[in-house]
Formats: C-alpha cells, structure tokens, sequence
C-alpha cells in the first residue's frame, strides 16, 4: 500500500467525516412523530386511497449520484446542480458483499477500488446496519438504508403507487413522503402479493401531494437535510403492511432510555432488532430484484434551491390537499385485473439468500463466575455443514442476561468447518437460552442454568501462559506485567488475551496494576451491590473522580470496556497530565471536540497506538489490548 500524499490524507479525513455525519443522521423523533402519525392516522381512515397502476418493475430512488472518488475537496458540499455532469454516475449496484471490505482495505486513488469506494460512501449505512463506520447488514437495528446524495438530488417513486402521507415536520425523519404500492410481489416470490410503503426521508422539496397517483420513476422530491440530519441524504425505507404507521422505527425514546442507552448506542447494540426485520425489508434488494432496466426516470422541471429557501413554513401541512375528493377517488384504474399475471423482467440480481439452520449446543449448568463454552454449527436448508458464504450477519444474545458473549456479530469469515466455537464470561445466576438471529429466522438453543457459587480465585504469579506462544503479538507484554505481578492467568494455566474485558475487570487490571490504595464508600450506582466483587474497585475509581455511571443512576459494571473509555480510567488512575483540549483531530475517527480526544492525542504521542489514521474508539478491549496499552505505559 503505497504513503498516501498529503493531500490524499486530507480528502481521506474530508471523505471519513462525509460518511461518518451521513451515518449519523436518522435519528426519530417520537413526540412530534407520534403526533403526527394519529393525524395520518385520522385522515387515512376518512378518505378512500385511489388506485395505482398494476406492478411493472421497480427503479433506483435516486438515479445519479457523484463519483465521490473523483470530486475535488471543494466539490464535497456543492449541492447536485452544481456538480459537472462528468462527475455523475448512475448509482452504485447494492451488494451486502460490499460492507465487509474496510476503508483500510481501499486504496486512495487506485482504479481498482474505486467503484467499491464510491458504493460504501453511497450507501453509507446498510440495511439493519449501525452507525459505525464500516457497518455490515444485521449488525443494528438502522431498519433502511441511508443513500448520500447531494442536497436537490432528484428522488424518483421505486414503483407504481399513491402518496399516502406528506410531512413536513422540523425534526425526526423531516419532510418525508409515503408511498403506498398494492399488490406488490413479496421480496421472496414473485408469485405472492402483498401491500408495501415505500418511505422517502430527510427531503428539502416535496413534489406531490397525499391521493396523488405516482408511476414509477416519477420524481417525487429533491434530497436534503431536514428533521434530525447532519448531512444531506436519502433515508430509503420499506415497511410491510404488518404496522400501524409509516415510517416505522422499531424503539422509541422511552425503550432506549430504559435500557441505558443512547439513540446511536441503541441503534448499535440491536434494541428492537426482531421488530425491525419483522416490519421492514431490504428496500435495496427489493428494487434490484425487480428492477426494470428498460424503465426511465421522469424529472420534473423543479430545480434546486438553496434549502434555506426550500424550508418555507407555509408549505408545512396543506389541508386542501387533503379534502380533494377528485384527488382521492379515481374509480377509472380500480381493479386492475392484470396484477396478477405480472412477469419480471430479467434484471440483475443480488443471488438468493441462503436458508440457513442453526444448532447451539451448550453445556446444561454452570457455576456463578464460570465461563459457558458453546458452539453454534450452521447448516443448509438440507441439514449439511454449511461452507459457503452469507450476506450480513448471524446475531447472537441471551433472552435473559446471565453473562457476556464473547462474540455477537457472527460472519461467514469467522466460521471454519460449518462452525464457531464462543464462550460466555462472567455468568451470574440464572437460567437463559441462547438466541440466534439470521434475517428474519430466529432459533435458540436449549435452557442452560447458573447457579449461585463463590468464584474460586485466580492463581496468581504465572509467567508463562499455554495459550501465549512467544509467537504471540502482545507476548512481550503479557510476560512482562505478569512477572511484575501486576496481571494474572486462569487456573488452568492461560491468560485467554482474546477475552473482552468489562468495565469492573478493567479497573481491577489498572488499580491493582499501579498498586492503588482500594478504598470503600457508599456508591450512587442502583447496580453495584456492596457484594459485588468488584464494587472495591469501583468505589476506589468513584472517590478518585476516575469513571462515573450513566445517566440512569447504572454503572453497567458488566458491559465491555471500549478503548476510549479504558484509556481514560488508565490515564486517570496513573495521573497523567491530559490537556483539556485538543486543536486537530488526533485520527481520522476521532474528533478534537470527541471528550476522549485528548486521551488519544496523549496515546498517540506516546506511542500507545500504533495506527496513525484510526483509533476505534468504540472498539471493545480485550485481555491482550490491556495487558500491551498498560505496559507501553510502564515500561516508558
């Protein structure tokens, strides 16, 4: 990979920040969105729907989108009339395959990579994907997918339909319009019918009006960044016919708050992932599995204007729209027979999705603050070891929380054989089952139970490990601390280094590392028990000003530490001068305003971190990334 020029590290981070704003953009609003969807609710139950034309095939929502690999840095903001033509492509063939090649995979500048370049920046988050950077489907519960356009990109109606809802609201999805398509054939068979709402969110202009009949490819709306977005984009989105209103988002505020959790952490972690997939579908895939290549996109004469233009209050909620009986009621196309005997045409497709089967198996008893090994075999539809590969992800939790899963996220590279073997850490008493999530099937494994016990304690003073082989890339620094007594193996003789380490375990690794005087005190955390084994340490950190808790009165001792947050308990604990603030971003994905900026800057400058374009911040640490960050420390 050849030292990208200056230049070239400028319109990498120019590019990063682009997507990154772009995948943090859909955020919902529920208190003006609920409103809003009874009133939908109210007028879509006085009036009669109109009917459209019978299915012909479907196109792309947005028909040109730039070639982001060869704007110029002063172009990245430039609304869509004001690109060159030359630098507009026909938008980017949707592949699931896409997402599971990183940006570090990519190099700036080569021909090579560019048409893979431009559809991850395109598409910058997958259907049921996250906000993370390099998201992959069914990793989140982000239930469409967010398309980055320009602000005045023209939108264009998938299929043959009628608006049923035009918003104009300030926050959530913004101004957003709703198509309804009837007797449309089902993402998985041709030959079935059903009712789908095609969504079209985060708009500057709205084209039509609700009763409208649309065909497809007539222009609806221009792109923009109304409601809650940072950025212009398209939020594409199929509901089926299953829920009460549309746009569906499958959490509300209340749901998230409750489970400690932020609006993007939400969407990361899954909350409401069975909804979404069970309301939803792959807008995406639906268009290219019945995409019409013969079809054309009809513009209308509207021409961008600057937003601040577009936003006027006098087009928010039109009412003669909505009493217009011979808008309504088109008896003329009712009962179009022909819907039924609808033929694809040949179109390229994204391949069938494999059914897969799946079996856990799992021990039937564990003692408290045991690890439960388990392996999860994946099968075909005929009950063979499955070798090939998948699109998205498998997901695994537990219907009850009993312990942390080492891995959650599962993709066809992990497997070997057919199968995975995972394990779960820090079991507390309880029974739980073990749920395995692919799309849309859902299957678990048999009860395991775990009862209460005391922990034996950790041997303590091993220096060599059976599973660290000199070979090893943090050997150095694993024998090192070890020797020094300042971490400790397993009874059996190992470190386990790939075993994520939780918030509690991190601060028993650093207070005990630099031989901190444990202190004990009352906590304000409703979670930490004064049995708890490590409430010492927390009430160490607590009275030091080291970590605090959430915002629900939680520390969540139990969650994996992230590199942002050990690095702050780490440089804290050791009393390392950190500045207050930080004058340039320190990496790529980590911003100077980011709070953990300044603990990054200092990791980088001390070589704590190796990479010099990516920190991962979120990223989760493992027994052998604390054991290297803590030596680099002391060993300095």
């Amino acid at each position: 990979m050849h030292k990208p020029h200056k230049h070239d590290l400028l319109m990498h981070r120019k590019w990063f920040r682009l997507f990154s704003w772009a995948a943090l953009t859909c955020v919902v609003s529920f208190s003006v969105f609920l409103v809003e969807h009874n009133a939908t609710v109210l007028r879509t139950s006085l009036i009669p729907t109109p009917t459209h034309k019978p299915f012909d095939g479907t196109v792309y929502p947005i028909a040109k989108v730039p070639n982001w690999a060869q704007l110029s840095s002063e172009e990245y903001d430039n609304s869509y009339t004001s690109i060159p033509s030359s630098k507009l492509i026909d938008a980017p063939y949707y592949n699931s395959n896409d997402f599971h090649t990183s940006f570090d995979e990519l190099t700036w500048g080569d021909p090579a990579t560019e048409d893979l370049r431009n559809a991850k920046i395109t598409y910058s988050v997958p259907y049921m994907g996250d906000y993370t950077l390099d998201s992959v489907e069914y990793s989140g519960s982000h239930l469409a997918v967010d398309i980055k356009v320009p602000a005045g990109t023209p939108v264009f109606s998938i299929g043959n339909g009628v608006i049923v809802k035009v918003s104009n609201i300030s926050s959530g999805f913004g101004h957003h319009v709703v198509v309804e398509h009837k007797n449309f054939p089902t993402i998985n068979s041709e030959n079935n019918i059903t009712t789908y709402y095609a969504s079209y969110s985060h708009l500057s202009t709205i084209l039509v009006s609700e009763g409208q009949v649309v065909d497809k490819g007539d222009q609806i709306a221009l792109s923009g960044a109304t409601g809650t977005a940072t950025t212009p984009h398209l939020h594409f989105q199929m509901d089926n016919d299953e829920v009460d209103w549309h746009p569906y988002w499958p959490f509300t505020w209340q749901e998230s708050s409750d489970a400690g959790l932020s609006f993007f952490e939400a969407v990361n972690t899954g909350l409401g992932y069975d909804r979404g997939v069970a309301s939803t579908v792959n807008p995406m895939k639906y268009v290219q599995k019945y995409l019409d290549p013969s079809a054309s996109v009809v513009e209308n004469a509207a021409t961008y204007e600057e937003e601040e233009e577009v936003d006027e209050p006098e087009v928010v909620d039109e009412p003669e729209v909505v009493d217009e009986p011979e808008v309504v009621d088109e008896p003329e196309v009712v009962d179009e027979p022909e819907v039924d005997t609808y033929t694809p045409p040949a179109a390229p497709s994204p391949g069938q999705a494999h059914s897969l089967t799946f079996k856990v198996v799992v021990g039937s008893e564990y003692e408290e603050g045991e690890t439960a090994y388990f392996t999860v075999y994946v099968n075909d539809e005929d009950g063979n070891t499955y070798t090939g590969s998948f699109d998205g992800v498998i997901r695994l939790s537990l219907n009850n929380d009993v312990g942390n899963i080492s891995d959650k996220k599962i993709t066809d590279s992990e497997l070997s054989g057919g199968k995975v073997k995972l394990n779960i850490s820090d079991l507390e008493a309880g029974k739980s089952k073990i749920k395995v999530s692919y799309g849309e099937k859902v299957e678990y494994s048999d009860w395991f139970e775990v009862n209460k016990s005391v922990a034996p304690e950790v041997e303590v003073g091993l220096t060599s490990f059976t599973d660290v082989p000199e070979s090893h890339t943090n050997y150095e620094a694993i024998t090192y601390l070890a020797e020094n007594g300042v971490i400790s193996g397993y009874p059996d003789g190992t470190f386990k280094p790939n075993e994520v380490v939780t918030r509690a375990e991190a601060l028993k690794f650093v207070l005990e590392g630099i031989n901190a005087q444990i202190e004990e005190s009352n906590l304000p955390y409703d979670d930490v028990s004064d049995s708890a084994w490590y409430y010492k340490y927390v009430s160490t950190a607590h009275l030091r000003s080291i970590v605090a808790g959430y915002d629900d009165g939680n520390f969540k001792a139990s969650n994996v530490v992230s590199k942002a947050e050990f690095f702050k308990i780490l440089f804290s604990a050791m009393d390392v001068d950190i500045p207050s603030r930080v004058k340039k971003d320190p990496f790529v994905d980590v911003d100077n305003n980011d709070w953990f900026a300044p603990y990054f800057e200092y990791a980088k400058d001390e070589n704590i971190i190796d990479s010099k374009l990516r920190a991962w911040p979120s990223t989760g640490m493992k027994r052998a990334d604390v054991a290297e960050a803590m030596y680099r420390v002391m060993a300095d």
